[in-house]
């Protein structure tokens, strides 16, 4: 697996990204931009904190995973963009690398202490009518800077409008952390099906992937049976399952801040009953395919909404077919029966952020598209356009809390088929899709072939 192909690309994409700031600062009137790296949160009087994850404003403008809190990247139109490092002397922790062979796209001043980084950053903008600051508020630095604008939401709409469109070079990283996140999905199901509990399966996908925690994406779900009932299941069980029915595990992987995110379902070989089982592996296959239906439906100009609209209606087929519901599909669709066998939307954007900026946005003055109340949860309403990257993930769940009131209404639900499917949870099943002119390209799919061909 090459890890190296994207930085060929870098230079493209720094253009690109360079093109974008400067084109919003002018649009927006501001001289110049602060954009800061952010800086580690510390627990409730404690002298240490939670991990932390630099700002993506900033990240994206450097191939590399981390850069350093307190750090701050000027931009100022028409200019070689300037890096203040932050990089202490320090003998409890080891230092970030400072970035290689950039020369060539960003000045890089290094700093030991935070204050003499804050005073050179208000000292390269002090002359400049107006400054925009980008990031978490610094109440020292932005003293310093005295009149800086703190994200000027004119400013972040035109920037996050555009962030959906990515360039190559982030379409080949995200292709590199989808490889990495198969790689750890393989393992996890082999685990899986030797027996492993939850977090036994969590520490293979880490052994394969060479993640830790930090470096995740977002934590791992690893739910196995009536787990998998539970959309963001957050608990790893130390101890095993009596039956082995199933395992749905959404986990992805990072590479160069960018990231995956993949979900798959899997049928143990230990099922309560093995007949039951069949069933659920029947299940899969047909979400498998309705999964591949709504990937194939990604087009260039279409609208995120009418597919959300699309997988209900696909499912209302599925219920059917598997006599999970006893009326027809267009009736199960029209009288929302499917909602609450999927109560999510069908995906988000996804780039440098899993969950990516400007879903409900419509264009670069910010008007949003908000999402309507009978799908309150969608988190992507926009047009789709080329290279824009999205996941594709339907799910059907059996969810005790939003069936009971079924139940109650006597809606047209075969219960006994309900009883029979509840021990395995559920079932979710998600693609990394980039929407192009013509078919559209799954970096999931694209690295699970590369994976059995290795």
């Amino acid at each position: 697996m090459n890890l190296e192909t994207p930085l060929q690309l870098f230079s493209d994409h720094f253009a690109t990204i360079s093109q974008r700031w400067n084109d919003a600062l002018d649009q927006c009137a501001f001289d110049s931009a602060v954009i800061y790296a952010g800086e580690q949160a510390m627990y409730f009087h404690d002298d240490h904190g939670t991990p932390f994850k630099t700002n993506p404003n900033l990240l994206q403008w450097l191939p590399q995973d981390q850069i350093p809190e307190h750090s701050c990247l000027i931009v100022r139109p028409g200019e070689k963009p300037t890096l203040l490092f932050f990089r202490p002397i320090d003998f409890w922790h080891a230092p970030t690398l400072v970035p290689e062979n950039h020369g060539q796209h960003l000045n890089i001043e290094l700093f030991a202490d935070s204050g003499s980084l804050f005073a050179r950053c208000a000292e390269m903008v002090i002359s400049d009518a107006k400054c925009a600051f980008i990031g978490e508020a610094q109440e020292v630095l932005l003293a310093a800077l005295k009149n800086c604008a703190v994200n000027p939401s004119d400013l972040i709409h035109h920037l996050y409008f555009q962030r959906g469109s990515k360039t190559d070079y982030e379409l080949e990283t995200m292709q590199c952390a989808s490889n990495i996140g198969v790689i750890g999905h393989l393992a996890a199901a082999d685990a899986f099906q030797a027996g492993a509990t939850e977090f036994e399966i969590h520490l293979s996908f880490l052994a394969a992937t060479g993640h830790n925690e930090v470096a995740l994406p977002y934590p791992n779900i690893i739910a196995q049976n009536e787990h998998a009932s539970l959309l963001h299941y957050q608990h790893q069980d130390r101890t095993g399952a009596k039956h082995l029915n199933s395992l749905l595990i959404d986990a992805g992987g990072t590479f160069n801040g960018y990231a995956s995110d993949i979900t798959r379902t899997h049928v143990g070989n230990r099922c309560y009953s093995a007949e039951a089982g069949n069933e659920f592996a029947a299940l899969i296959a047909s979400m498998d395919a309705h999964q591949l239906s709504l990937t194939r439906a990604v087009t260039s100009g279409c609208h995120y909404l009418d597919l959300h609209k699309l997988m209900h209606k696909q499912l209302a087929g599925v219920l059917v077919e598997h006599n999970l519901l006893t009326c027809s599909a267009d009736q199960a669709f029209e009288q929302g029966l499917t909602e609450p066998f999927c109560p999510h939307g069908l995906g988000h954007l996804l780039g440098i952020q899993v969950h990516d900026v400007g879903g409900h946005q419509i264009n670069l003055k910010g008007e949003q598209a908000p999402p309507p109340a009978s799908y309150s949860t969608l988190r992507l309403t926009r047009p789709l356009d080329t290279n824009m990257v999205l996941t594709i993930e339907p799910g059907l769940y059996f969810i005790p809390s939003l069936l009971e009131p079924l139940k109650q209404a006597k809606a047209f639900i075969n219960w006994s088929k309900i009883d029979v499917l509840m021990p395995f949870g559920g079932i979710r099943i998600e693609d990394n899709v980039c929407v192009t002119q013509t078919m559209p390209r799954n970096l999931t799919r694209d690295a699970f072939a590369l994976a059995a061909k290795a």
